[in-house]
């Protein structure tokens, strides 16, 4: 049995020996109680809620775009829906909303935080990951062509959606809460091991630099990777 490990593998037990926590799943997991109710936006077929809140005593519902989310077992309720037109739900409809990765993919974002926002019971929450426009990864990503995502990220298995990024900055995320009656209560930048470069080594290394050195001061914050938003409905 080959037991060798790849030069990838020695940078990753080298310098990223402990995972990180993941951002989302702690902010989930701080405000969720069993009873409630979750509307997880673009949840696809795999994704979920973190494991460690008390998800099988609450009503996840799912919606996406892509037929797989009736696959999903992670969600009590699934829907296909377009998060740029209207919900199929009633007003203050959901304690929280999950959003993993999705708001990249928004064409008309102020619509959807305008739904989110109309389904949201007062003081429920909105809970997003989504990368950071200002990053490398996205820089390159916005001017390059659709085919090339797909081919850079046909060996994971990970279905590659449309992405406009109108909603992928500190900026910008301010303003459609404000404009929608959302209240931003946490907006932090993360950056973690550059696992997008992970084919390449000699790219991983040089990412493993950028990573160190953008973690080094919070004045260099605006350029890290990943953005965690907590906005409050407003009563």
């Amino acid at each position: 049995m080959n037991s060798r490990k790849t030069p990838v593998s020695k940078l990753m037990d080298r310098y990223y020996p402990d995972p990180k926590p993941d951002p989302l799943d702690a902010a989930f997991c701080a405000r969720t109680q069993a009873g409630m109710k979750v509307l997880d936006a673009g949840c696809g077929g795999s994704r979920g809620c973190s494991r460690e809140a008390p998800w099988e005593e609450m009503v996840i519902v799912g919606i996406d775009i892509d037929q797989a989310v009736h696959n999903n077992p992670f969600c009590n309720e699934t829907y296909i829906c377009d998060l740029s037109k209207p919900l199929p739900f009633d007003d203050a409809s959901f304690d929280i909303i999950h959003c993993r990765w999705t708001i990249e993919h928004l064409e008309y974002p102020e619509n959807t935080f305008r739904e989110f926002s109309r389904v949201l019971k007062p003081g429920g929450h909105l809970l997003a990951l989504t990368p950071n426009i200002f990053h490398y990864s996205m820089i390159v990503a916005r001017f390059t062509p659709h085919w090339f995502h797909r081919w850079w990220r046909r060996d994971d298995g990970a279905e590659t959606f449309s992405t406009y990024y109108r909603a992928n900055s500190h900026h910008s995320l301010r303003r459609l809460c404000t404009a929608t009656g959302l209240t931003v209560r946490q907006l932090e930048l993360t950056e973690i091991h550059p696992f997008y470069l992970i084919r390449y080594w000699p790219l991983f290394l040089c990412g493993i630099l950028y990573e160190r050195i953008v973690n080094s001061t919070q004045k260099l914050s605006w350029m890290r990777q990943r953005i965690l938003m907590v906005a409050e409905k407003q009563s």
